[in-house]
């Protein structure tokens, strides 16, 4: 049985999961192409940002629902069980 947490994840593990590299998923991330999308996408809880206001980089969470959205299902992987 599938755990909810497992329901979100890193770019990375997102690029592992659908079979994709890091580059095609994070390009779904760059506000200077998608940004209405980006933000439509964070209001209704799909995508998370944060970035630690002393920091300089931030980090992404996706949910398997974003990931369907932009690329449709995904094909069987190891990692889901």
């Amino acid at each position: 049985m599938k755990k909810e947490i497992d329901k979100y994840m890193t770019p990375a593990e997102a690029a592992y999961r659908w079979g994709l590299s890091q580059e095609t998923v994070k390009s779904r991330l760059k506000p200077s192409l998608y940004k209405k999308k980006i933000e439509s996408m964070i209001e209704r809880g799909l995508i998370k940002y944060f970035r630690h206001p002393e920091g300089h980089r931030g980090e992404w969470i996706i949910s398997e629902d974003a990931m369907i959205e932009w690329f449709g299902k995904k094909n069987k992987n190891p990692l889901d069980k």
